[in-house]
């Protein structure tokens, strides 16, 4: 489990390193992403585009891989000299990978881009720091994100949630992770992602920015969530034990239930609303 909650920047072997770290440009912020991948020939190459044509220019991108043998790494040296560091060896699971990108990243603000998604626009960074120095007191930013399926799309607009709120949904719908923008000095407080849990640690990561800092949602499409059968989403059954252990290290059971039953439905009703008059993309 990682407990630390200083991200130290260390040298691993294996590690790809383009020329030298990035610095920041004046006022504009340095943004790390990070994609962590296993054998994602088929998509990876989107994601990676959708990053470099960003028009926001002070980006440091950080791919980190499991040991790929499908043909992953041909699409990682296509884009060598976009790419400011990649790394290709066995790790233990998604989350390990992206504690290895965070350790590595000298970005002012931080989000993951799984190797299966991509960004909605050109301008999805921009538009996030946009709001980030419009509201100095926020520690992150998270927003909408398009499911996109084999054969259609379909918007799922979000809305501001706290702490407790989130905990009480019981899944990570609500906070978007790969629509997650956050600083680093949020990430350094809370800590970095709890390798105990494989297929949820994301789910209890949100919950402590969420409890030790504030999260601000922006009502705009920020990425392409790509539904698919071997995607984590789609193993619910495993997904389910681990998220009860972590409403239970977050003491959910402290919360009154009548007050927890209301809320759920308050929350869930809210966000099907919602979808019903968004629709396809």
């Amino acid at each position: 489990m990682e407990n630390s909650s200083t991200i130290q920047h260390v040298a691993e072997g294996g590690l790809r390193l383009r020329g030298v770290y990035k610095k920041n440009s004046g006022d504009n912020a340095l943004v790390t992403i990070i994609t962590a991948t296993l054998n994602r020939k088929d998509y990876l190459e989107e994601a990676i585009q959708s990053v470099i044509s960003q028009t926001y220019e002070n980006i440091e991108y950080i791919i980190v891989d499991g040991g790929s043998t499908d043909g992953t790494l041909d699409i990682i040296k296509k884009y060598d000299d976009k790419i400011d560091y990649w790394i290709s060896r066995p790790d233990n699971s998604m989350y390990e990978a992206i504690n290895s990108g965070v350790k590595h990243s000298r970005g002012d603000i931080i989000a993951v881009l799984n190797s299966d998604d991509k960004y909605a626009g050109t301008d999805v960074i921009e538009q996030v720091i946009n709001h980030l120095q419009g509201n100095p007191g926020i520690d992150g930013i998270y927003g909408n994100l398009v499911r996109l399926y084999e054969s259609h799309t379909r918007y799922k607009r979000l809305f501001q949630v706290n702490y407790r709120q989130y905990l009480i949904s019981g899944k990570g719908t609500f906070v978007p992770h790969s629509t997650l923008f956050v600083k680093r000095q949020l990430i350094e407080k809370v800590g970095l992602y709890d390798t105990r849990y494989r297929y949820a640690s994301d789910y209890d990561f949100i919950l402590r920015c969420l409890k030790n800092g504030t999260l601000k949602y922006i009502n705009y499409p920020l990425t392409f969530f790509r539904v698919h059968d071997k995607s984590i989403t789609s193993t619910d059954g495993t997904i389910t034990p681990e998220t009860f252990i972590i409403l239970k290290k977050h003491e959910i059971d402290r919360i009154n239930k009548i007050y927890r039953r209301l809320m759920y439905i308050y929350l869930w009703g809210k966000y099907k609303l919602l979808s019903c008059f968004t629709g396809r993309y």
